[in-house]
């Protein structure tokens, strides 16, 4: 190469731009647009016009791919993107090239070239091609098609003493478009990736003092490897050449071969946009932080945008679009969507404010479980008046399939009217940035005022009733939890009324509970009221345990002949309000159960832990007397060990009988469970409620399928006391056993036997003992250990002084027992788990 060819082809080296990529706006969160701007376009790819190449070289030429303008700080650019195509078999140099952009009158303007970066980018292997950019700032008023592209060759062999052939020229037809027309889709390279890239209608809604755009595109990797999304920037450009920059609220940074993406954007613009019309710009951008006014697209001193596509647009104007009274709505989020809904709003009124509470409800409907969004909502009154309101923070991630609710509440002034109140839903604000863009809005369904404490006033042709919902309780039952609601009517009237026959339906928290699924259970078995007298109900219902609620929203309607015909009330009952009593075995206040010509009362005695080999069982000895007048079965009776702390029931097994208890009689109920040994007695309470069956109160062993009147009875101490001598008396309540003497003794044919004397005395206030009490004895030789088992009261173990008894030792390692001593242990046993009584090393004790 000639010096002169080298001081050129240096020159031309040194024009080259350096590109390199900046990064997507992201966030975790997603955004809504009206259901009929959600669908994105998939129609056919849109491909500009065909330009025809220029010959290199017998087995090379060079394509213009696309043409494009770009407008940045008053100044218009021209870019063509161009591929050299080298089909020879040796490497093609592009050191051999250059370049110039004229105008149609001749104008020549400066070019420079990005994508041939280093030296080694200027060579075209055999066999491949190369792309790269060609970009000219040019005279604001000129078309494409007054612009051409014309290929030079260094030849320094001319004999007019130039070195600039022209090999060939791209002309632009007049009917030439870059940008992409609405309802198509276009392929954009990202290096040797293809995607595939489609919008959405542009959404454009008035949110206070400025307009909100907001619109979805469709991603999809045609390539064969994963494509990083980070280097691209979307923006909106309107006719007048402003850009805004468009934030993403998705976090998708690549994309794996022939993946998809929704991608949700938004942007704020002004007012004065009302007749503008829109193109989404994509672009590629290089260096730092850009500079200029607006939100735009511009370039700084270090700052480069490269354009890559643009696609016209169609604007909806949506200004106070909203979900319409129980209607559902779609939230994009993590590239799925989310059903939305109010699903209930109560409002409790007092003298200053309406208390509101909404029930929000999201339903994952995509594939996968996503991250629940930070969400921030407003209350909208009907002259646009917003209130803030108080949501718990999101936890967890939604399942596909499930629906979970979020608690809205607010309070609002009880002057206010909340005829046609929105709920405004944006996303939270990233920091130091004014990005909580509108999500959606909902028309807030109509609610009747209610409040805790209300009373309804009932009249029907029998009379004239006053309806009041009271206590309200919530009790486990297996995976499902029981909701137990009490209900009183009241005769007002003058004259003795018959009982209405009436359903309730009820709403938890905007989730319905239907009147079928409802048991009404009557206490105290009224049928007609005299003036003055009440009747009183327990509304019992099961929901899943996993439910969560916060209020209650109840309806009682009179049935005839099974359909409802009236409204008896409205009401609401709030769950906080759900808290069971408590009864210590210390106090003089005992749990009591009462139900049509029975009443019981049930007190704890004592609470013991036996170990066992992976769970403990714990055991409580319980009284359970009969208070009323008559000879009656009791109450059936369901039992858990409840763990507050943590909110953990345990069920328990609970002793009854079907023997009928006198008046003032008492029997010992025994209530058992196995649980994890972490527990110790001190941890638990035992949870009791009355047992119903089919809507009716239970009674003896009936078997419950519900229950009410829940309690908890406090657990006295654990008894843990070990005795160490042998003739130290035990207690065991009802009885008192102690060891008078032991020994252990062989006959000639080397058979061991254990040998003692006891008394067992019964203290027994109580007319059937229904936990029975067995202890085990434990004997221990060289090592070598054998037990034997007995039941208090009965058997070989009966009430008595000085009993003697014995067991044979079948154990052949034990033999020579009788020589010397061993160790003796009793324990009291209950399902295969023991507690240790006694250890006490024996010398035949005689």
């Amino acid at each position: 190469m000639t010096n002169k060819k080298r001081i050129i082809a240096t020159t031309l080296s040194l024009t080259l731009l350096v590109s390199t990529y900046g990064s997507i706006i992201n966030s975790n969160e997603a955004a809504a647009a009206p259901a009929k701007s959600q669908t994105v376009s998939n129609n056919a790819l849109f491909k500009a016009s065909d330009l025809k190449p220029v010959k290199l070289t017998s087995s090379s030429y060079l394509k213009v791919n696309d043409v494009q303008f770009y407008h940045v700080e008053g100044e218009k650019n021209v870019y063509f993107t161009v591929t050299v195509h080298n089909e020879g078999n040796r490497s093609l140099s592009l050191m051999d090239y250059w370049f110039s952009v004229r105008s149609t009158m001749g104008n020549k303007y400066p070019i420079q070239l990005m994508g041939l970066t280093e030296k080694k980018d200027n060579i075209v292997p055999a066999k491949s091609k190369k792309t790269f950019k060609i970009h000219a700032k040019v005279d604001s008023k000129l078309n494409l098609s007054d612009l051409k592209l014309s290929v030079i060759k260094w030849d320094f062999s001319m004999s007019n003493g130039g070195f600039e052939r022209v090999i060939g020229s791209v002309n632009i037809p007049k009917n030439y478009s870059y940008i992409t027309p609405v309802g198509k889709s276009r392929e954009i390279k990202q290096g040797p990736n293809t995607l595939v890239i489609s919008s959405s209608n542009l959404d454009l809604t008035n949110v206070g003092n400025h307009v909100q755009a907001s619109l979805t595109v469709n991603i999809k990797n045609t390539s064969n490897s994963a494509v990083n999304l980070e280097s691209l920037k979307f923006y909106l450009r309107t006719n007048t050449n402003r850009y805004y920059t468009l934030d993403s609220v998705q976090a998708k940074k690549s994309l794996l071969p022939g993946e998809s993406a929704q991608v949700k954007f938004y942007s704020k613009l002004p007012t004065d946009l009302k007749k503008a019309t829109y193109q989404l710009f994509i672009a590629e951008e290089s260096g730092a932080a850009p500079t200029g006014t607006g939100d735009g697209a511009g370039t700084g001193a270090s700052k480069a945008n490269l354009p890559v596509a643009y696609s016209h647009l169609k604007a909806n104007d949506t200004r106070g679009a909203v979900t319409l009274k129980g209607q559902s709505y779609k939230l994009l989020i993590d590239n799925q969507y989310v059903d939305t809904k109010i699903t209930n709003m109560m409002v409790d009124t007092n003298s200053e404010y309406h208390n509101v509470t909404i029930s929000y409800a999201m339903k994952n409907i995509g594939k996968s479980a996503i991250k629940k969004p930070k969400l921030q909502f407003e209350l909208l009154t009907n002259v646009d008046t917003s209130y803030p309101v108080q949501v718990g923070e999101p936890e967890g991630n939604l399942l596909p399939g499930v629906s979970e609710e979020a608690t809205i509440t607010a309070s609002i002034p009880a002057s206010v009217s909340l005829t046609n109140m929105k709920l405004a839903v944006k996303r939270v604000a990233d920091e130091d940035k004014s990005n909580d863009y509108l999500l959606a809005q909902y028309m807030v369904p109509d609610t009747t005022t209610i409040t805790t404490d209300s009373k309804a006033t009932y009249v029907n042709k029998q009379g004239t009733y006053e309806v009041t919902v009271g206590d309200f309780e919530r009790l486990p039952w297996d995976s499902k939890d029981i909701i137990n609601t009490s209900i009183k009517i009241k005769n007002t009237g003058k004259d003795t009324q018959p009982l209405p026959k009436f359903a309730m339906n009820a709403w938890l928290s905007g989730v319905k509970v239907d009147s079928k699924e409802i048991q009404m259970l009557q206490v105290d078995g009224a049928i007609g009221l005299k003036p003055g007298e009440s009747a009183q109900f327990i509304a019992t219902s099961k929901v899943s345990a996993s439910s969560k609620f916060d209020n209650a929203k109840i309806t009682l309607s009179e049935m005839l002949n099974d359909k409802p015909v009236s409204t008896m009330g409205n009401f609401m009952i709030k769950a906080v309000d759900a808290e069971l009593p408590s009864y210590d075995p210390a106090s003089t206040a005992y749990y009591t159960l009462k139900q049509p010509g029975v009443e019981a009362q049930m007190n704890v005695l004592e609470t013991s832990l036996y170990e066992g080999t992976n769970t403990n069982t714990i055991r409580t000895l319980v009284s359970y007397r009969n208070t009323g007048g008559r000879f009656a079965k009791m109450p059936q009776v369901v039992a858990y060990y409840y763990d507050a702390a943590n909110g953990v029931q345990i069920p328990a097994k609970i002793t009854l009988t079907d023997k009928e208890v006198t008046p003032d009689g008492v029997n010992l109920v025994g209530v058992t469970a196995d649980i994890p040994k972490k527990y110790k007695a001190s941890d638990l309470k035992i949870l009791v409620g009355q047992g119903i069956t089919e809507g009716k109160y239970a009674s003896g062993t009936q078997t419950a399928d519900s229950y009410v009147n829940g309690a908890l009875l406090i657990l006295g101490d654990n008894q843990t006391k070990v005795e160490d001598y042998i003739l130290d008396p035990i207690e065991l309540r009802p009885y008192t056993f102690k060891f008078n003497k032991v020994n252990a003794t062989e006959d000639t044919n080397g058979q061991s036997t254990f040998n003692f004397e006891y008394n067992l005395t019964e203290h027994n206030p109580f007319e059937e003992v229904l936990e029975k009490r067995k202890i085990l004895f434990e004997l221990e030789y060289n090592g070598n250990k054998f037990t034997k088992s007995f039941e208090l009261g009965e058997g070989n173990l009966a009430v008595g002084e000085k009993v003697p008894q014995s067991f044979t030792i079948d154990n052949p390692a034990m033999k020579g027992i009788g020589q010397s001593g061993f160790n003796l242990r009793l324990y009291e046993e209950v399902n295969g788990a023991k507690k240790l009584l006694l250890e006490h090393r024996a010398y035949n004790v005689k």
